[in-house]
């Protein structure tokens, strides 16, 4: 059995064709596979839920983005902090990956996600990757503070207390 650096570095990334929705079955099945990588990685069989997470991944390839985030928020929160910092740097990639192909531009919850992300790579000590879609781009000019401040405070109208 592989060591699961590798194994989370080589997983798959969102392409034109992992868009397919999935059927009833396949969904439930990929709930499954995540609540039992969860169960894996929490009694430190952390290889064996890594690869119930990249089979998830490859059943929903399209979910890849929010299933190593999943990842690394589970490998993060059981004190593996290098196994999480490149699960989150290949949240990163797929989310951006996914934005590309969508054509995402400056979307609160898009920029909103990546901000995490990078917060939690730079928390943790990492590297964020090199951004390649505008969204990853304006997270990294710009604070998480100064991204909720512009998409989110806007949004909501202001109570002021009478």
């Amino acid at each position: 059995m592989q060591a699961p650096y590798p194994l989370i570095e080589g997983g798959p990334i969102p392409d034109q064709g992992s868009a397919r929705p999935l059927k009833p079955s396949e969904a439930r099945c990929v709930e499954n596979l995540l609540k039992a990588g969860r169960k894996a990685i929490a009694a430190n069989k952390v290889t064996e839920g890594v690869l119930l997470y990249l089979s998830a991944m490859d059943m929903a390839p399209a979910r890849a983005g929010e299933t190593y985030l999943d990842l690394a928020s589970v490998l993060d929160q059981a004190s593996y902090t290098q196994l999480a910092i490149i699960a989150y740097r290949k949240a990163w990639m797929a989310f951006e990956a996914d934005y590309k192909l969508r054509g995402v531009k400056r979307e609160g919850t898009a920029l909103l996600t990546l901000a995490n992300i990078r917060d939690a790579i730079v928390r943790l000590g990492g590297q964020v990757p090199l951004a390649t879609s505008e969204p990853g781009k304006f997270v990294g000019a710009n604070s998480t503070n100064d991204i909720h401040e512009e998409f989110f405070k806007k949004a909501l109208p202001s109570v002021t207390p009478k």
